[in-house]
Parts: C-alpha cells; sequence; structure tokens
C-alpha cells in the first residue's frame, strides 16, 4: 500500500531527530524545508537558521559549483552517496560533510543525510604532512616502526640490509626531531590528533 507523501514527509522528519548525522529536506528551488536538530552541532547553527533559507548560501563559495551540478543529479532522480563539499560553519571555519542523497518524487523534496568529516580530513592532511618529510624508502620503514616490529624484522620485511635499516630509521628521528622510537610513537599520536608535527622540532 502506497504511503501518503505527507506521512512520508512526517516519518523522515521524526526519524532525524535522533540521528547525529544531520538531515536536509530541500524543495526543488534549493530552499530547506526541515533540517534535523544534528545540524546546529556540526554547523552551528539552530533548525531555525536554516529554514527557507537557499542551501547553496551556506557553501562554501569554492565548492557551489560542484554542488550545483551535484544537486542537478539528484533531481534526475539518481541516488547519490559519497559526495564531499564545504560548509561554512557559524565561527567562520569549513566544515567538511559527506553527503548521501536522493530525491523524493511524490514529495517533490530532497533529502539529503550530511555527514560531518572534518576531522578525517583534517587527519588526513596531517598525515600527508608528516609523510611528506620523508623519501618513499623512508616511509615504509616508518610504516613498520610504528608497529612492533623489530628494527631486525623491519629489514626482514623490506629486503634491506640490516645497517641500511638503521641508517634509514636514523634518519628518520633525526628528520623529526627525536631521540628514538618512543618519541616517534608519541610525535605521532600526539599531531596525528591535533596538529602537525613540524621536523625537527620537539
Amino acid at each position: 500500500m502506497a504511503i501518503k507523501s505527507e506521512l512520508t514527509e512526517e516519518l523522515v522528519i521524526a526519524s532525524a531527530q535522533f540521528s547525529p548525522d544531520a538531515i536536509f529536506l530541500v524543495n526543488e528551488q534549493g530552499r530547506i524545508r526541515h533540517v534535523s536538530p544534528a545540524c546546529e552541532e556540526i554547523f552551528g547553527y539552530a533548525p531555525a537558521d536554516f529554514v527557507d533559507q537557499f542551501i547553496i548560501d551556506f557553501v562554501v563559495p569554492a565548492d557551489q559549483d560542484a554542488t550545483r551540478k551535484e544537486a542537478k543529479e539528484v533531481l534526475a532522480g539518481r541516488k547519490r552517496v559519497g559526495f564531499e563539499n564545504r560548509y561554512r560553519h557559524r565561527d567562520g571555519s569549513d566544515v567538511y560533510v559527506s553527503w548521501s542523497a536522493q530525491w523524493l518524487k511524490h514529495e517533490r523534496l530532497r533529502v539529503g543525510v550530511a555527514r560531518d568529516v572534518t576531522e578525517l580530513r583534517a587527519r588526513e592532511t596531517v598525515c600527508s604532512a608528516l609523510l611528506a618529510a620523508l623519501a618513499p624508502h623512508e616511509r615504509r620503514v616508518l610504516e613498520l616502526l610504528l608497529t612492533e616490529a623489530t628494527e631486525k624484522q623491519i629489514a626482514e620485511r623490506l629486503g634491506l640490509a640490516a645497517s641500511t635499516t638503521h641508517s634509514y630509521i636514523t634518519g628518520i628521528f633525526r628528520k623529526y626531531g627525536v631521540r628514538g622510537r618512543a618519541g616517534l610513537m608519541s610525535l605521532w599520536l600526539k599531531h596525528v590528533s591535533t596538529g602537525i608535527a613540524q621536523p625537527g622540532g620537539r
């Protein structure tokens, strides 16, 4: 039995109240009809701040063209998963969002589930910055240094001479300004969670 469009919309809204992701209902013109309470935690705006506003106005200008193209795909009836863009938080910072969206034909609404991936993207950036200080062979050694593998096991797994492996490890410690493996592990964990390590700094 078909569910009336009004009931479908009510069900979407009711289920959205308990989701940690922000759930948006947007009409064909791009105006927000409803947004779940999670939006305040993610974007800093209360739901009432979003309602009747154009959703594109909250998108970082550099991402607006791509966002409009993605919206057209949804309006064409294509279910979309994994599109990412940036929204401007109320405090002025950028929020990285991953979307799952589809068009509700009978309700004439886009329903979009927005997941905050800002921390994930920040960690990826930090990891890239950390690795940028190393040569390719040093990166392979680093991967094993951050495990429980001994220096001998690292050499065996990478097919390197013990002296070569030791030289690489010493170079890694020097570049990151640490005295040993414990310091390297501490630096990696600290900066992956809070910021970018500066090679040579302590």
